[in-house]
């Protein structure tokens, strides 16, 4: 009787009992030992599995969120682009009846590089063209803290389109202009804070935003070089700096091509800034200024780019 056990069950009609083999009651607690096992199992693996999908879900949410936000700037941004494209669109019928209206006409017969190689100057056009077109910087020491194109404001932390640069000046820093012109407008405005635009020649105008003090009027004639003002913080900012913008025909120009202009590369600001149409303008520069014989005679012994 060894290899079997009995089971005794007591209830309202009497006992009754069972006998069973040992091995069933092995059989029945291998049963036990695996239900509280596979109960045991079940339970962690709906709790790793509940886990998993709430942390799913919240990076679904998020996902969710962020395409929302991404079709938001694509409709912006599609919008932004349709606008400049309009008015880029305009700005050139504007300068192509400006140029039918002075006679001036790009040779569209020939590639961008072939109308360059035929933009010979003299010294004396040069020189003209140097004093009257913005080249240089409008602080003696040149530090770049924020570039020309799209970024995020400063301020207010919205991705917005930065028409001109941002150079590093303590509070009092002098500001020069950078070519000759007249002074259109000097006081303050919004967001610039004090500022002076100067009309240049040839449909250029540069900006300086920010100032602390203005040292010129509207209307006054302003020479290359000349003080306008003094750097500052005013408008909206997060410390002294000088905004500076170079435009043609209203549109923004990166200036750092204008900045790094030099006499003795002249022509390198020709392939870089292809948004100014500079056959026809220096056909208009070369118009007004017929080179003398000397200059002439000059010309032909050296090239323009070794006299300077």
């Amino acid at each position: 009787m060894r290899d079997k056990f009995t089971i005794t069950i007591h209830d309202v009609n009497g006992v009754k009992q069972y006998t069973l083999k040992q091995i069933v009651k092995k059989y029945f607690l291998y049963f036990v030992i695996f239900l509280v096992f596979f109960i045991l199992l079940s339970t962690g693996i709906i709790y790793y599995l509940s886990k998993e999908v709430k942390e799913l879900s919240e990076k679904k949410e998020k996902l969710t969120e962020q395409n929302v936000k991404l079709l938001r700037e694509k409709a912006q941004l599609k919008k932004s682009i349709q606008e400049k494209s309009s008015e880029l669109k305009s700005l050139s019928e504007k300068v192509k009846n400006i140029e039918e209206m002075i006679g001036l006409k790009p040779e569209e017969s020939l590639d961008f590089s072939e109308r360059i190689n035929k933009l010979s100057l003299t010294s004396g056009q040069i020189y003209h063209m140097f004093i009257n077109i913005p080249n240089g910087s409008p602080l003696r020491k040149t530090i770049i803290t924020s570039r020309f194109g799209y970024r995020k404001h400063p301020v207010n932390g919205q991705r917005d389109f930065h028409p001109g640069v941002d150079l590093r000046a303590k509070i009092g820093t002098p500001v020069y202009s950078t070519a000759n012109g007249i002074v259109e407008y000097a006081g303050k405005k919004g967001a610039y804070g004090k500022l002076v635009i100067i009309q240049h020649n040839y449909g250029f105008k540069t900006i300086y935003g920010h100032l602390s003090k203005i040292k010129v009027k509207t209307g006054d004639f302003v020479e290359k070089g000349q003080i306008i003002g003094y750097s500052g913080n005013t408008g909206l900012i997060n410390g002294p700096h000088l905004h500076y913008e170079v435009r043609y025909l209203q549109r923004p120009l990166n200036p750092v091509n204008f900045i790094r202009w030099k006499k003795l590369n002249y022509t390198e600001i020709f392939k870089k800034e292809r948004h100014v149409r500079w056959e026809s303008l220096i056909k208009g520069i070369t118009l007004n200024l017929l080179p003398t014989v000397q200059e002439q005679q000059s010309s032909a012994k050296a090239p323009a780019s070794q006299e300077n």
